[in-house]
């Protein structure tokens, strides 16, 4: 490839970026607006320099015309009178005719040359000076001022003089002014040309860096967060930056999450793979002693038993993961229920378990209203929260259960005597697969994901207020429905 066409093809990409349209529409506009300006300049200085001749003329016209006055009245000879045009026509480019109308008025008695094209004076001239008595100027097709001026003697029209006067001069002067206001334009193209050079840099600098900012997205380390100028150039281009960071940040916000849930997930996988092999590994030893005969009567049973306990809980651990799947795809009907009859079905399929952990239940205030809702998903959801606070109630104590009004809502809070949330925890735990400590309390890190999965779908919330040794209280707060 040549220098050349090297070049020509960096002027061509210059040209299709911003920069380059905006220099281009700059010095368009004021080529257009210039060449507009130079059309009406050259129309309306010509007409001018044209007006101030034929006035010009005229008033020589005028003074000639007092002047063969004194001819027509015998007081200057005709020699004498031509002497006088010649002496005009020495310093003067207009060619004069003088008529006689008492001699023969088709022709003049003295004509000077001049440098006047011989152009024929018009026959309205001839009607308007030497029949009307009348001033006559006009321009004629040939470039030539032609003006008439009356003579008259004793009151009566004696003649005329006319003067023909050429009009190359004042085109010259006119072509001279247009050449200048030409150059004025080009030198006023070429600063528009480049101060709009300087003002579309400017304002496209911070385009072209917030498009490399755009462009190294992704690319750059995962814990490395790119961010664009908010102060420099027009206020929308301000405002697309602020908008960037903030998608910036909620990107970044958004990786970290996936992050975290990826390494959640990787250990509630193992977790899982743990927890399936044992009751499998358990299953298989007690049906291949069954298979083989060793297992004979009590022992029979006992592995029988054994085998189905682990199949059930092998199936409570798969029916939780594809519950907290359906509850996070699917809304589910709803319709009006009872918040003392939800809590009671909930507290009446957790008694088993409290009894089994030797927990006692307490129900204080126990106010009732009327809520929109998905009676299985609320249960589930509540049984959730309780089934939490038993994993971490220490046996013997006493979990808490209430429920209040508050400006048209309803609140349902479990509070248990455990150790406790961590502080650095408390934020993500409503994060899928996130768990406390899984060594001492096996969890599958989903029951609060399913439990604010739920209010949000009833457009409520959930509250958590936990301290170390203190307990932790759960708060669901749903809205109540309008009564009819």
């Amino acid at each position: 490839m040549s220098e050349w066409q090297d070049i020509s093809e960096r002027v061509q990409i210059w040209l299709r970026r911003l920069s380059g349209q905006l220099v281009l529409s700059h010095v368009f506009v004021a080529v257009v607006v210039l060449a507009f300006a130079l059309g009406v300049a050259q129309i309306s200085v010509r007409h001018y320099l044209v007006r101030v001749q034929v006035a010009n003329v005229t008033h020589e016209t005028a003074a000639m015309a007092r002047v063969f006055k004194q001819y027509f009245t015998g007081n200057v000879s005709g020699y004498e009178t031509g002497f006088a045009i010649k002496a005009l026509n020495s310093t003067l480019n207009d060619r004069v005719l003088l008529y006689d109308l008492y001699a023969n008025p088709q022709v003049p008695i003295i004509a000077s040359h001049g440098q006047a094209p011989n152009v024929a004076v018009p026959q309205e001239a001839f009607v308007a000076v030497l029949k009307e008595g009348r001033p006559y100027h006009a321009t004629t097709a040939g470039n030539v001022v032609i003006v008439g001026i009356p003579v008259f003697s004793g009151g009566t029209l004696a003649g005329g003089v006319f003067v023909e006067s050429p009009l190359s001069l004042t085109h010259q002067i006119a072509n001279s002014l247009l050449g200048l206001l030409v150059l004025s334009g080009v030198v006023a193209a070429l600063l528009v040309g480049a101060l709009a050079y300087a003002i579309a840099w400017r304002l496209s600098r911070p385009i072209d860096e917030l498009r490399q900012v755009v462009a190294g997205t992704g690319q750059s380390d995962a814990n490395e967060s790119r961010r664009a100028a908010e102060g420099e150039g027009p206020l929308e281009v301000q405002a697309l930056a602020r908008e960037f960071n903030h998608l910036e940040d909620r990107i970044q916000s958004q990786m970290a999450q996936l992050k975290r849930e990826a390494e959640a997930r990787d250990a509630l996988m193992a977790h899982v793979a743990h927890d399936l092999r044992t009751p499998l590994t358990s299953i298989r030893g007690f049906l291949e002693a069954v298979r083989d005969g060793v297992a004979v009567d009590v022992a029979h049973d006992r592995a029988v038993e054994v085998a189905w306990e682990e199949t059930l809980r092998l199936q409570r651990l798969v029916d939780r993961l594809l519950k907290a799947t359906r509850i996070r795809s699917e809304g589910g009907p709803k319709e009006k229920l009872s918040v003392r009859q939800w809590v009671d079905k909930t507290l009446e399929r957790m008694e088993p378990v409290l009894e089994r952990h030797r927990l006692r239940l307490s129900q204080g205030q126990r106010d009732d209203t009327v809520i929109w809702g998905n009676e299985d998903y609320l249960v589930e959801a509540l049984l959730n929260v309780i089934d939490n606070a038993v994993k971490w109630s220490p046996e013997g104590s006493t979990i808490e259960v209430n429920t209040t009004r508050q400006e048209g809502f309803i609140v349902v809070s479990v509070h248990d005597q455990g150790p406790g949330i961590a502080e650095e925890l408390l934020p993500r735990v409503f994060e899928r697969f996130v768990t406390g400590d899984a060594s001492r309390q096996q969890s599958s890190g989903l029951g609060l994901s399913i439990v604010d999965e739920v209010a949000r779908q009833h457009q409520g919330e959930v509250i958590i207020h936990s301290a170390p040794q203190s307990g932790t209280t759960v708060q669901l707060r749903l809205p109540i429905a309008e009564v009819d």
